[in-house]
């Protein structure tokens, strides 16, 4: 059960990320996913970045989880880690939406546990879907979309967070270097070049 955020917080995260709207209406009325729609999603998803990508399937596998958490145990997982992030990162997210974009180090922050999270979802998703009556296509069909888009966020926050690690390996290095005092007692004279010089035309 969600204790830090209220409604209009959930409302609010809801409509800025888009898909979870989607996909509760799809749940709602029980629609045809299409390939048109499919593709709707999986676009939408792999345009934003890793941390509203965790939130935005979070909300999605909850309205998914809460159609089977009567019939099926691992949907209650399922919406218990849910819960847990749309906790952890909600408010947060929340803020930096409507003021000031998140500074570079709380995004390097936030990050580090992005992928293990979009991890959990996966897996959680992927034992939903095996639980789904195979008639049941369209929940299947979420399912699978929302598990495929969580490992490719993590793939991308993991790369990302190489990235940032490999520029601070650099940064050091360069640092280093620079420090480094200048020993001409170190360069070999026998292999100095000397270049005639240039006579002045008169």
């Amino acid at each position: 059960m969600l204790k830090n955020l209220n409604s209009d917080q959930i409302d609010q995260l809801q409509q800025h990320l888009i898909v979870p709207l989607a996909v509760a209406d799809i749940i709602r009325h029980d629609l045809m996913l299409e390939a048109d729609m499919q593709y709707s999603l999986h676009m939408a998803l792999s345009e934003i970045d890793p941390d509203s990508a965790l939130l935005a399937i979070a909300l999605c596998a909850k309205d998914l989880a809460g159609k089977y958490i009567q019939d099926i145990p691992i949907a209650a997982a399922l919406s218990k880690e849910a819960d847990n992030i749309i906790e952890e990162y909600g408010a947060l997210w929340l803020h930096h939406y409507s003021k000031n974009p998140m500074p570079t180090d709380v995004f390097e922050t936030v990050l580090q546990t992005v992928p293990e999270d979009l991890e959990a979802m996966g897996d959680l998703l992927d034992a939903l879907a095996s639980e789904i009556s195979v008639h049941e296509e369209t929940a299947q069909s979420l399912s699978n979309l929302l598990s495929i888009q969580a490992r490719a966020h993590m793939e991308i926050a993991d790369f990302i967070l190489a990235e940032i690690e490999f520029e601070r390996a650099e940064e050091k290095a360069d640092q280093k270097n620079m420090n480094t005092p200048f020993n001409m007692e170190l360069i070999d004279s026998d292999n100095i070049i000397l270049f005639p010089s240039v006579t002045a035309r008169s």
